[in-house]
C-alpha cells in the first residue's frame, strides 16, 4: 500500500482536488450533480481529452507540439467538405485521419530529422495549418454537413454518450501503448535521455515522428466530435483551446522536462480543469477570468514539483548536516 501511495501520489491528489471540486460546484447549483448535467457537461471537454491525450507521448519524449487545434480545423474541415460532397463517414474517417496524422508528421520530421526545436517548428505550423483551414472553409465555413456525421455528438451508449465513451477508450488504449509497447519505452527513454537512447539503438527519430502523427490522428478524430458537437466546419474551429489542452496535460504529472507521466494522470487532470470550468460557469464568471484560472494552473502545476524538490534539497541538507554535527 505505502508503495502505491508514493507511486500514485499525484493522481491521489488529483481525484482528491475534483471531489473538493465537485464539493463547491455544487454549492452553485443544486443541478451541478445531476447525472444528465454532469454526462452533457463531459462531452463539452471530450475535445481537449483527445487534442491531451495526443499531447501526452511528444511532451514524454521532452517535445512540444501547439499546432494541435489548428490541425484540429484542417480536420473538422475536411470532414465538413467530404459530407458536402456525398462521401460516408465511414470513408471520410480514415481519409481524415491520415491527412491530421501527416500534418503531425510533418512537424515530427522537422523535429526530429531536420533537427529543429520543437517549440519553433510547431508554432509556425500553428499559423500555417490555421490558415489552411481558412482556405478550404472560406469566409462563411462548410455548411449543409450531413446528419451521419453528427451522430457521434447526439447519440448516446446508455446512459454514457458515445464521445465520451470514445474519450474512454482512447485513455484505456494510450494507457496500454505507453505501458506496455516497445513505443512506450522508447518514448520514456527519450524524455530521460535522448544521448543514453541512441546509444542504446532506439530509433530516436522515428519514435518522435510516430508520436507527432498520433498526436495529429487524434487531433483529426476531435475535429470529427467537434463538427458531431456544433454542426460547425470553420477555419477558427478550436482557436485558443491550447492553453487547456497543454494544462491538462502538465497538471496531470507529465514532466515538461519528458521521462514521466501516465494517461490517467492526464484523464483525471481534464475531469478536475472541466469541474473547475463548469463551476466557474455556473458561478457566471467571465471567460477572461476563466482563462486566467487556467493560466495560473499552468504556472501552479509546473512550479510546485521544483518547489516540492527545492524543499526536500533543503530539508536533506539541514538533516544531513545535523547527522555529521552529531
Amino acid at each position: 500500500m505505502t508503495k502505491f501511495l508514493r507511486n500514485y501520489t499525484s493522481e491521489l491528489i488529483l481525484v482528491a482536488l475534483i471531489v473538493l471540486a465537485a464539493i463547491w460546484s455544487s454549492t452553485l447549483s443544486p443541478y451541478f450533480l445531476d447525472t444528465i448535467n454532469l454526462l452533457n457537461s463531459a462531452q463539452f471537454f471530450v475535445i481537449f481529452a483527445l487534442m491531451a491525450f495526443g499531447l501526452f507521448p511528444i511532451i514524454v519524449q521532452g517535445e512540444i507540439d501547439i499546432s494541435l487545434a489548428s490541425t484540429l480545423a484542417v480536420g473538422s474541415v475536411t470532414f465538413g467538405l467530404l459530407s458536402v460532397h456525398g462521401l460516408p463517414l465511414l470513408v471520410a474517417l480514415p481519409i481524415v485521419l491520415a491527412v491530421t496524422a501527416a500534418l503531425g508528421a510533418i512537424n515530427g520530421v522537422l523535429v526530429a530529422y531536420a533537427g529543429l526545436p520543437s517549440l519553433a517548428v510547431t508554432l509556425g505550423t500553428l499559423g500555417a495549418y490555421r490558415g489552411l483551414a481558412y482556405l478550404l472553409a472560406g469566409d462563411a465555413g462548410v455548411t449543409g454537413i450531413s446528419p451521419d456525421y453528427l451522430l457521434l455528438g447526439s447519440s448516446w451508449i446508455g446512459i454514457v454518450p458515445s464521445s465520451v465513451v470514445l474519450a474512454l477508450v482512447i485513455a484505456v488504449v494510450l494507457a496500454v501503448v505507453m505501458g506496455t509497447t516497445s513505443f512506450g519505452r522508447y518514448s520514456y527513454a527519450l524524455g530521460s535521455s535522448p544521448a543514453a537512447s541512441r546509444m542504446a539503438a532506439v530509433p530516436v527519430n522515428r519514435t518522435r515522428v510516430v508520436a507527432y502523427a498520433l498526436a495529429g490522428g487524434l487531433s483529426g478524430l476531435a475535429g470529427l466530435v467537434w463538427v458531431s458537437q456544433y454542426q460547425s466546419a470553420r477555419g477558427d474551429n478550436a482557436d485558443g483551446s491550447i492553453l487547456f489542452v497543454l494544462t491538462a496535460v502538465v497538471l496531470g504529472g507529465v514532466s515538461l522536462k519528458g521521462g514521466r507521466g501516465r494517461a490517467i494522470g492526464v484523464l483525471l487532470s481534464v475531469l478536475l480543469l472541466g469541474t473547475i470550468q463548469t463551476g466557474m460557469k455556473l458561478a457566471n464568471v467571465p471567460g477572461t477570468s476563466q482563462t486566467l484560472v487556467i493560466g495560473a494552473l499552468l504556472i501552479g502545476s509546473i512550479g510546485l514539483p521544483r518547489a516540492v524538490q527545492l524543499i526536500r534539497q533543503r530539508f536533506g541538507s539541514a538533516h544531513l548536516a545535523a547527522t555529521v554535527r552529531s
